[in-house]
């Protein structure tokens, strides 16, 4: 599972890093050419907004529940033993499965919709076609989705098991796990 976990991300920083890169360049080659050539990049606004800041924005959702740096609001479950706050974490990893996985759905039917229409913007006299951007959304809720699951098995287990890790379970930790070679 951890192998998974690390997988997932390295190749959403790898990608993520490669699309900020990409869309920097993009904007300064197009404001560039704007300021001193009198003519920009064609349809450098509808690839940014359609392409780069939907990846931008998505595609780190499971990256931050990787690392568990999603905001969580523990006013009332920091007085609870550690078995009960297992319980609440359990209740709310299920129900955000729940909730990825409808997401995932129903992304995953606009993007067939629009893949089967050949969905595009007309950019002066460039077509510019957007279905593929309609596949971010359901392979970033899809990949939530996933990680979730696994969180919801490691911790049905952690509770059924009755080894419950008290540093993952403590509201005040961070979480950081140290591997083999770090030490």
């Amino acid at each position: 599972m951890k192998l998974i976990e690390h997988a997932i991300e390295r190749l959403t920083i790898i990608f993520g890093s490669a699309v900020l890169v990409m869309m920097v360049l993009q904007i300064v080659v197009d404001v560039s050419m704007r300021t001193f050539a009198d003519k920009g990049l064609t349809a450098t606004s509808e690839l940014v907004s359609h392409y780069y800041m939907v990846m931008v924005s998505f595609l780190p959702v499971a990256y931050s529940e990787l690392r568990r740096r999603h905001v969580e609001a523990t006013i009332f479950t920091d007085y609870l033993n550690l078995k009960k706050r297992l319980v609440v974490e359990l209740f709310g990893f299920v129900l955000s499965v729940l909730i990825y996985g409808i997401l995932c759905w129903g992304t995953l039917q606009e993007a067939l919709s629009n893949t089967a229409k050949g969905a595009y913007i007309e950019s002066g006299v460039t077509v510019f076609y957007t279905w593929p951007s309609y596949w971010i959304l359901p392979v970033s809720f899809g990949l939530m989705t996933f990680v979730l699951t696994f969180r919801v098995i490691s911790t049905f287990s952690q509770f059924f098991n009755g080894r419950i890790d008290t540093q993952a379970a403590s509201p005040n930790a961070l979480n950081i796990t140290v591997t083999e070679g770090e030490k």
